[in-house]
């Protein structure tokens, strides 16, 4: 454990959110919209988990901070600041595809220092301390070695790339076959463990990307803005994103670069 960090909170963080999930998605769900487009959505599981994390992540690190989708907060003060998405994937958990997770990530001197997501549907918590690696169900992660060459790109990146930049997007099926699975948290998690090469997105938030981005990067992985700003882009606005190898991350950097506006 980092020594800015008190001993046992990877662990506690670790037990408390499948415990959270066993306890909150045996609820009824009840939807409703959430935006104009009728696309997006929000359940009372999320508002529930939400409330359950602001509570229980405040007693497991006393002075810090709580936040996330539901009711996102900028400007908490200087404390450790705990950044969460109580239930990343709505739309699949809606419509009962196996792909959703809760995702949290303790930020501390503006930086991401602990991170767990845990997988609801399949019951793995994948997590990471700044600097002490990324882990499955605690043990380490290794990444697997498969010949799929498989990237998970947003469908807001496509959108861009047909719109500004149609030929980087016919290269980029000719480089690979995309997926796309609704869980950005997830996304990074698989790319930490190896089962895709990249992870692309124009529109995931900071709650969405951020515990998945530290778990990608303590497994080896880049993780940052395709296109350059003067400073970080704030949680609630859209990050541009890709985390992928190393070599990767510059070769489509440079690519997705191209259909920002």
């Amino acid at each position: 454990m980092r020594p800015d960090l008190p001993a046992g909170l990877h662990d506690a963080l670790c037990g408390l959110l499948p415990r959270l999930a066993q306890e909150v998605f045996a609820q009824e769900a009840v939807t409703r919209d959430k935006g104009s487009d009728g696309l997006d959505l929000v359940t009372s599981i999320d508002l529930a988990m939400q409330a359950r994390l602001e509570e229980e992540l405040a007693a497991l690190l006393p002075g810090s901070a709580v936040t996330g989708e539901e009711g996102y907060r900028a400007g908490q003060g200087d404390g450790p600041l705990w950044l969460v998405d109580p239930l990343d994937g709505t739309v699949n958990f809606v419509a009962g595809l196996p792909a959703y997770a809760v995702a949290v990530a303790l930020i501390a001197g503006g930086q991401p220092v602990l991170a767990a997501v845990h997988d609801v549907p399949n019951g793995t918590t994948y997590s990471a301390i700044a600097g002490h690696g990324a882990f499955a169900d605690g043990a380490p992660l290794v990444r697997r070695r498969h010949a799929a060459r498989l990237a998970i790109v947003s469908s807001g990146l496509l959108q861009d790339l047909a719109a500004r930049a149609p030929d980087q997007l016919a290269a980029l099926l000719q480089d690979f076959k995309l997926r796309n699975f609704g869980s950005q948290a997830l996304h990074l998690c698989y790319a930490a463990a190896g089962r895709v090469s990249l992870v692309a997105s124009r529109e995931a938030k900071g709650w969405d990307d951020l515990a998945g981005a530290l778990i990608a990067q303590e497994a080896g992985l880049a993780y940052g803005s395709y296109a350059a700003a003067a400073a970080p882009r704030p949680m609630d606005q859209d990050q541009l994103s890709l985390c992928a190898s190393p070599g990767l991350f510059d070769t489509y950097a440079a690519v997705f670069a191209r259909s920002a506006g």
